[in-house]
């Protein structure tokens, strides 16, 4: 541990940081139940036409369904472009947060508002579309930062990360298929998959060169 680089540092203290702050969310979830409802209410009394429209689109493009194929064809692409060990990173990071966001919803088994303007018949907590694209979007920009040398491809990385997390979050809430606290912990449980693989695939990738 002594020969860690001080980047590999902050990286563990932000996915512990990241992973302490989930707990907290898990065991006082029911404090939350006073802004979960008042920002439940404020999601409705905000609803129109064009927002409605924008939030399904966001929903439905970063399913599941469409994450898993699309960062099956972003590992194939490293592969074959001699990025094989983000391959793998990839693979086994968005393969790792299916599951772990799977065995959270059962754990917790927190269930859904009763005012969804979508069907979603699954548990609430934490949500799954945050979860995942903060670790997807998250690898590409870790990517980018580690192979690009334009300063201001990177800047605007980032910034793309946050109004596109922004945006999923937001999406999630107005149409009340998940409660504040879901996407809060979303947030969280993902900062912490995402710093943790890095983590390790950093530690990994140093002992093999």
């Amino acid at each position: 541990m002594r020969n860690l680089f001080r980047g590999q540092w902050i990286v563990l203290f932000v996915s512990l940081l990241s992973l302490i702050g989930f707990l907290f969310v898990v065991f006082l979830k029911s404090g939350f139940t006073a802004a979960d409802i008042a920002v439940n209410s404020w999601s409705v009394s905000i609803r129109m036409g064009s927002l409605t429209l924008m939030a399904e689109t966001i929903s439905y493009g970063f399913d599941t369904i469409v994450l898993l194929p699309l960062s099956l064809l972003i590992a194939t692409y490293f592969f074959y472009e001699g990025y094989r060990k983000y391959a793998l990173l990839f693979v086994g990071s968005m393969g790792g947060v299916a599951a772990l966001v799977t065995i959270v919803k059962l754990l917790v088994q927190s269930p859904r508002p009763w005012n969804g303007v979508m069907e979603e018949k699954w548990f609430s907590f934490p949500s799954g579309h945050v979860t995942s694209t903060v670790v997807f979007f998250g690898l590409i920009i870790y990517f980018v930062w580690q192979h690009w040398k334009y300063s201001n491809a990177k800047i605007l990385s980032g910034l793309f990360f946050v109004v596109m997390e922004f945006l999923i979050g937001f999406s999630r809430v107005y149409l009340n298929v998940h409660w504040l606290s879901d996407i809060l912990g979303g947030y969280l449980l993902g900062l912490f998959w995402l710093t943790f693989s890095i983590f390790l695939f950093s530690i990994f990738s140093r002992r093999r060169s």
